[in-house]
């Protein structure tokens, strides 16, 4: 049979290697890496570094308004400006990640582009991809400015061209070294770019970083499922952190497990694990209000998120909160300052919509104010360092409040003042408890031990056997030296916390 004609033999009868070979010399080898690199750095931000975008959009807010213009060109600057107009677009996951992803991919062809101009071939070292994953690993770190990313890409856009206006005159010959535009050489780098990169990305992803933002993430939504997931994952590496362990306590009380489970992981900062008292810490301001919210004192969580404002500028968190917080507080016109500053923005409209209906009604969903017609005379001023007084405090106006109660009792638990525990456990009388955790026995059986039979008795409530039972289990591993075994056994314990973690001294206050 007659061989067909338009058939090219001498395409379908290369070798393999000789089709990779021909595939990584000329031009087209820059559209291919440029769409790998699209690729990859859209999965990075949709999955491993999510929580850049994240942080970014909550840290920004973008406003369509003459005033915001003018003040954000005088303040910051033109870069500024385009920053927070695209930072804005990360609002949505897949959007903001197709916008990075572009933004990097655009550095690595202007790069390329300039290496062409000036040595008037095809980049064969692929030497342009090192900008615009530089770039990348800059971006890893959540609290980056985009303005830079941003800088480099004008800054490559000018150079561009600057040598296109200027090659005829100051560069007219070639680069010499013609022998470099060979297929396995551009192959070989690039293999080489992949391993680096990977390796160099894993030694620089922060995963702590991530873990607290994903957390942050889950409690604005209110998912306490998953803001129990990765606040236990990062515990279990052993690991202390405050913001952390402030969220693994919200999400315990909200599942209903923080006297059942407050102790699984080592609370050795010992009360802070709850929350944070007010020391000006610039980074923590923005994390405070979350428990006063939670707990219904609206005027502290107002507080918080006033100074968290004026730290970082009216982002759209901090505009909300402020605007429910005077909703609920009864201050519409203070309200409808902030939702009026949210009409503004470009994906927070209908947010504000919902509020301006929430203020007509005098009323927010899911928030209360759990000192709502209480009046103290002479005003009180409420302890921003010390939130036990506060929690006694809301115990007493509010007697219903589970929340306020249970941390109560945490805070005096970890705390190491038993007898103060003892005192104020009738609060759960309010709740119909049938039967007490077993970490308030263990307090209890501590008390007992301090203060007699006789003055327990006056309290009303009992110890079971099985909890008397393990004390002495407890009390002899602990007399005969076993560290290990005691740990094993009762190191989720009060006992083993007040004997051997507490950060107060490793004794129960009685007096």
């Amino acid at each position: 049979m007659p061989p067909l004609p338009f058939i090219d033999y001498y395409r379908y009868e290369m070798k393999p290697l000789q089709r990779i070979k021909g595939i990584f010399e000329g031009r087209s080898v820059n559209a291919l890496v440029g769409t790998v690199l699209f690729v990859i750095f859209f999965m990075a931000y949709m999955k491993p570094l999510s929580h850049v975008l994240f942080y970014q959009e909550q840290h920004h807010l973008f406003l369509f308004s003459h005033l915001y213009f003018t003040q954000q060109l005088a303040s910051h600057g033109w870069m500024s400006y385009l920053a927070d107009f695209i930072i804005q677009f990360f609002y949505y996951p897949v959007l903001g990640s197709i916008l990075m992803a572009l933004l990097l991919t655009a550095i690595y062809f202007l790069a390329g582009w300039a290496i062409r101009l000036l040595i008037r071939r095809t980049d064969v070292l692929q030497l342009a991809l090192i900008p615009a994953v530089a770039t990348f690993f800059y971006t890893m770190a959540a609290d980056h400015s985009l303005t830079t990313p941003l800088t480099i890409l004008f800054v490559l856009i000018a150079l561009d061209l600057l040598v296109w206006l200027g090659r005829r005159f100051l560069f007219k010959s070639r680069f010499p070294f013609k022998e470099l535009k060979k297929g396995w050489l551009t192959f070989s780098f690039l293999v080489v770019y992949l391993i680096g990169g990977y390796v160099l990305f894993l030694k620089n992803y922060n995963l702590p970083e991530r873990l607290m933002l994903k957390t942050e993430q889950y409690v604005k939504a209110g998912d306490w499922n998953h803001t129990l997931e990765y606040t236990n994952h990062y515990l279990e590496s052993g690991r202390t952190n405050q913001l952390i362990s402030y969220f693994h306590t919200l999400a315990l009380y909200h599942l209903g497990q923080l006297p059942y489970h407050l102790l699984d992981y080592p609370p050795v900062l010992g009360v802070k694990t709850l929350y944070f008292p007010w020391d000006s810490n610039s980074r923590e301001s923005e994390y405070g209000h979350f428990l006063y919210e939670e707990l219904g004192y609206i005027n502290e969580a107002q507080r918080w998120e006033f100074e968290s404002m004026v730290v970082w500028g009216e982002t759209a968190p901090h505009l909300i909160n402020l605007a429910k917080y005077n909703i609920v507080n009864h201050r519409p016109r203070v309200a409808q300052r902030f939702i009026n500053v949210l009409k503004q923005s470009l994906f927070y409209q209908d947010t504000a919509r919902q509020l301006e209906d929430c203020l007509r009604v005098g009323h927010v969903p899911g928030l209360r104010n759990a000192l709502n017609g209480v009046v103290d005379r002479p005003a009180r001023f409420a302890n921003v360092i010390n939130i036990g007084p506060e929690l006694a405090y809301l115990c007493e106006k509010d007697p219903k409040n589970k929340m306020a109660f249970e941390y109560l009792m945490a805070d005096l638990l970890l705390g190491n003042n038993v007898e103060r525990f003892a005192e104020s456990l009738h609060f759960i009388r309010n709740f119909h408890v049938m039967s007490l955790p077993p970490m308030y026995e263990e307090a209890l059986l501590i008390y007992k031990l301090k203060v007699g039979e006789d003055a327990f008795r006056k309290l009303g409530f009992p110890i079971s056997r099985s909890t008397e039972e393990r004390f002495q289990q407890y009390y002899n591993l602990a007399q005969s030296g076993q560290a290990e075994l005691l740990q094993e056994q009762f190191g989720s314990t009060y006992w083993y916390y007040i004997n051997y973690v507490s950060p107060y001294a490793n004794k129960a206050i009685t007096q």
